[in-house]
């Protein structure tokens, strides 16, 4: 387990900086910043899980990777990728309030711009219950999505990783 970890850290804090270095340069440029740090999370968590993966097999296993093995490794790298991206949107959230309430009425404004069409997919209460659940949407559930939109991929893409990675040396 301590190779597994070992492999991992480097990998999970390097792209938790990477996600950081993106949000903070979106927010410098005045781009809504937190809708940025989930496309910036689908682009760098398969990343960094390859080379975290990759990096397992070939310095720490001599070049030997079982699928569960890669599965370990991939889990350590998202899930540090995630916890830390939610910690430092909580924090960052919490430090600029503006920014927070500038995403909430980014999205209820496209609730209110594709009315006619969300009440003809869905019906007119689950519109009703949505915009009420968004206007009444807090620092820690947007920081909870930004977590569970990196795990769910990071899981995807660790499946697929260790399938690809996965080697046995004959010796």
């Amino acid at each position: 387990m301590n190779s597994y970890l070992r492999a991992a850290w480097p990998f999970g804090l390097s792209g938790a900086g990477l996600c950081l270095f993106g949000f903070l340069t979106m927010y410098a440029l005045d781009v809504e910043p937190l809708s940025m740090n989930l496309i910036l999370g689908y682009v760098f968590v398969p990343v960094f899980v390859f080379f975290g993966i990759k990096s397992f097999r070939d310095g720490f296993n001599g070049g030997n990777l079982y699928f569960s093995q890669g599965m370990s490794v991939g889990f350590f790298v998202y899930t540090l990728m995630a916890l830390l991206s939610a910690l430092y949107v909580y924090v960052f959230l919490h430090l600029d309030p503006p920014t927070f309430e500038a995403f909430r009425q980014v999205n209820l404004k496209l609730m209110e711009d594709n009315r006619q069409i969300l009440e003809e997919q869905l019906n007119e209460t689950a519109y009703t219950e949505t915009l009420a659940s968004l206007s009444a949407m807090s620092i820690l559930d947007v920081a909870t999505n930004d977590f569970l939109r990196k795990i769910f991929p990071g899981l995807f893409f660790t499946i697929i990783i260790s399938i690809i990675l996965k080697r046995t040396v004959n010796t």
